[in-house]
C-alpha cells in the first residue's frame, strides 16, 4: 500500500499542502475587478485535491525505475510524458468544473490554460522526486531492518548454546550423586526446550509468556539446588501483554543463580519485578550474592547478549542499569512502553 494512505495523518499533512498550492494557484488565478479570491479557490481547490490523488500514482513508477537501475534516456522520457499527460488531463478537469460554476469560471480557465498545463507538469515532477525519495528512505528502512533481524538471530544462536551448556552440566554433576534428579531434570530441561522452540522463532513475545519460561527454567535449577533457590514475582498486570524479544531475560535469571545464589550457603532469592513508570516499562531481576566474591571483569556473556539485543530491538530507546551492591546485585531493564 502506499505509504501516504498508509497514514492518515501523512495523508492530511499531504493533503494539507495541496491546499496550500491550490490557494496560490486562486490567487494567480484571480482577476482584477471580476472574481474574488473565494471564487477562485472554489475553482481551483476541487480539482488540485483530485489531481493530488492522482500525483500519488508517481510512487510506482518511482518503484519500478530506481534511480541507481534505469538509464536516464529511458527515465526523463518516461517521466516527462506522463507529466504532460496528466496536466492536460488536470486541464480537462478544469474546464468540466469551470462548466459548473458558470461562464466567469469558464473564461478564467480559457484564458489560464498555459498557466495550468505549466504547472500541472511541474506539480508532477516535484510528486515524482518526492517519491524517489520516499523509495530511498523505505529501502534503507528495509535495509536497517534486515541488519537488526540478523543480529538479533545471531544474538540468540550465541544465547542458546551458552543456556545449554549449563544446563547439561548441572544433569551431569546429578548423575553420580542422585539420579533420579537427573531424570526429573532432564525431563524438565525437554520441556523448557519444548516450550523456547515453539515462540523462540517469534520476533517478540508476550512478558507473561518471557515469565512462564523463566519459571521454567527456575525449576530446572530448583533441582540442583534444592530448597537454597527460591523464586519471587512482583508483576504489574498493565504489563503483562508487553511484548519483548524471546529469551531476553533467560540469561539475567541465568546469571542470578549461576553468580549470585549458587555461591551463598544458604541460597537466596531471584525477584523479579516489572511495572510501567510512565512512557517506560522497567523490569528489574534482583539475587543476593556473595559480598566477599572476586571482583569481575566487565560484562559476562549473558549481560552483554542482552545489552545488545535491546539495542538492537530498541535502539537508543532501551538502556539496561545495573546496581553492584556488595551483597545484592540487581539488573533493571528500561524499555519504551510503545
Amino acid at each position: 500500500m502506499h505509504p501516504i494512505l498508509a497514514d492518515r495523518q501523512r495523508l492530511a499533512l499531504y493533503l494539507l499542502s495541496w491546499c496550500l498550492l491550490a490557494v496560490l494557484l486562486a490567487l494567480v488565478a484571480m482577476e482584477p475587478g471580476r472574481s474574488a479570491l473565494a471564487e477562485a479557490m472554489l475553482l481551483t481547490v476541487p480539482p488540485t485535491i483530485v489531481y493530488a490523488f492522482i500525483c500519488l500514482a508517481a510512487w510506482y513508477p518511482a518503484r519500478a525505475m530506481p534511480l541507481h537501475h534505469t538509464r536516464a534516456t529511458t527515465l526523463v522520457p518516461a517521466h516527462l510524458a506522463a507529466a504532460i499527460l496528466l496536466a492536460l488531463l488536470w486541464l480537462l478537469m478544469f474546464r468540466l468544473w469551470a462548466r459548473v460554476l458558470g461562464r466567469t469560471a469558464t473564461e478564467t480557465v480559457a484564458s489560464r490554460s498555459t498557466v495550468f498545463v505549466v504547472t500541472g507538469i511541474l506539480l508532477y515532477v516535484l510528486a515524482v522526486a518526492f517519491h524517489y525519495v520516499l523509495v530511498a528512505l523505505e529501502r534503507e528502512m528495509s535495509v536497517k531492518l534486515l541488519a537488526r533481524e540478523a543480529e538479533l538471530k545471531v544474538l540468540k544462536a550465541q544465547l542458546d548454546p551458552h543456556f545449554l551448556f549449563n544446563s547439561l552440566n548441572s544433569i551431569s554433576a546429578l548423575c553420580g550423586s542422585n539420579p533420579q534428579s537427573a531424570r526429573t531434570l532432564t525431563t524438565l530441561l525437554a520441556e523448557y526446550l519444548r516450550k523456547s522452540l515453539r515462540i523462540g522463532s517469534a520476533e517478540s513475545i508476550t512478558l507473561s509468556e518471557e515469565l512462564e519460561l523463566a519459571s521454567s527454567y527456575l525449576a530446572i535449577e530448583r533441582i540442583r539446588f534444592g530448597p537454597r533457590l527460591e523464586f519471587e514475582q512482583n508483576i504489574d498486570e498493565s504489563v503483562r501483554a508487553y511484548r519483548v524479544p524471546p529469551l531476553l531475560l533467560q540469561p539475567l535469571v541465568e546469571n542470578a543463580v549461576t553468580h549470585g545464589v549458587g555461591h551463598l550457603l544458604d541460597g537466596g532469592v531471584v525477584q523479579i519485578e516489572a511495572a510501567r513508570q510512565g512512557d517506560r516499562v522497567h523490569i528489574r531481576v534482583e539475587n543476593r550474592c556473595d559480598p566477599d566474591r572476586p571482583a569481575s571483569r566487565g560484562e559476562g556473556i549473558g549481560l552483554s547478549n542482552t545489552r545488545r539485543r535491546i539495542g538492537a530491538y530498541y535502539g537508543d530507546a532501551g538502556r539496561i542499569e545495573v546496581d553492584n551492591d556488595p551483597d545484592r546485585f540487581a539488573v533493571e531493564l528500561v524499555l519504551p512502553w510503545t
